[in-house]
């Protein structure tokens, strides 16, 4: 089986860019910095690098199995394990961007609940907020990236983090590299979770115009936050002790707090509710992709099964309480992260490595 996909509902390959970088960039970096710091200290951005380092090496993985099978990751899963394994794995898969899209989505509510809205209710925004990504995501792929670059002006927000200066202290960086690889190595899985985004490259690989020139936009998509990350963290070290760090909960918010207009007297008020264009990336991706595994498993149209996949994330939303049940939901999603990421793809390239050999012996 293979995907036919009409050019004009294909992207450009520099636009996977666009759809990295909108994926990294979720409501998560506001939690970003706590346990990676809280783990390696002031050595944190360390793990950041080599926590990249790895991605680059599974995005390399990923191109070589793409690009020798010239499909998506649906039709590689039949090609190499046959009918029934290959729909359960496009279903596990479809599990896993349904959670995260649930996860994104109950995260930003809370945000709303703690910095705007304290009294509002959980399925009110959920509603809404669902009802937008229904509309992006049923007009199309090319939508949904379009949606994507408005991702892009948080980094205009981002760099909002230089009104901290006065408040930095960087002997908060010293001692350098005082901590072991076994801190290092915590920190870098608690960052897995950060990177989770570049398991949508698989699913959106026949959407893409010529796709093999993708690879190096999926690169630089990598990069651009790593760079992102790092700053992010450094930033916490110098502005915050370890055990004030450990009592923050959004630290990637309160740096808001220290921004002062003359004629914005809660700025934090904005960049809270900025982060909404961080959301709707990812959770439309997420359903494109779980409403199309859906459309080539049961042969049902996209705009048909959407809805019971928005009903579902809306169910699963309101059943997570407050932050106990926001945690629990992040340890799962973690340990999904890095077996998906870390497990599943260099176990699928060695595998297609072993099954391309063992068929030119035959």
């Amino acid at each position: 089986m293979a995907s036919h996909i009409q050019e004009r509902n294909t992207v450009s390959p520099n636009l996977t860019f666009v759809i990295i970088h909108a994926m990294l960039f979720g409501i998560d970096f506001l939690l970003l910095t706590i346990k990676p710091v809280q783990m390696a200290g002031q050595d944190a951005w360390t793990a950041v690098l080599l926590c990249s380092a790895g991605i680059h090496i599974v995005i390399v993985m990923m191109y070589s199995v793409l690009n020798r099978h010239q499909t998506d990751l649906m039709n590689i899963h039949i090609r190499l394990f046959g009918k029934w394994i290959g729909l359960m794995l496009n279903l596990i898969f479809t599990v896993f961007f349904l959670f995260v899209a649930v996860y994104q989505l109950r995260l930003f509510i809370e945000v709303i609940q703690v910095w705007v809205f304290p009294e509002m209710q959980t399925w009110s925004l959920a509603l809404v907020l669902l009802l937008i990504a229904y509309y992006i995501i049923s007009c199309g792929f090319r939508v949904i990236v379009g949606i994507c670059m408005f991702s892009l002006i948080n980094t205009v927000l981002f760099l909002t983090i230089f009104f901290m200066i006065p408040y930095f202290h960087f002997n908060n960086l010293l001692p350098a590299m005082s901590h072991s690889p076994y801190d290092i190595l915590g920190a870098m899985k608690e960052l897995t979770a950060s990177y989770m985004g570049i398991e949508m490259i698989p699913f959106c690989y026949t959407f893409i115009k010529t796709p093999q020139k993708s690879q190096k936009w999926a690169h630089w998509g990598v990069l651009s936050m790593t760079f992102i990350y790092a700053v992010e963290v450094i930033f916490a070290v110098i502005t915050f002790k370890p055990e004030q760090l450990s009592n923050e909960v959004w630290p990637g918010l309160t740096k808001y707090k220290f921004i002062h207009f003359p004629f914005v007297e809660r700025f934090e008020f904005i960049g809270s509710s900025a982060t909404v264009l961080r959301l709707f990336p990812i959770i439309c991706l997420c359903i494109w992709v779980a409403s199309r595994i859906m459309k080539f498993t049961f042969s049902i149209r996209q705009i048909r099964v959407l809805p019971f996949l928005l009903i579902l994330v809306f169910i699963a939303t309101c059943l997570i309480p407050n932050r106990i049940g926001v945690d629990v939901v992040q340890y799962w999603i973690k340990l999904s992260g890095i077996s998906v990421i870390f497990v599943y793809f260099p176990a699928l390239y060695l595998f297609d490595i072993l099954r391309a050999k063992v068929e030119k012996t035959k």
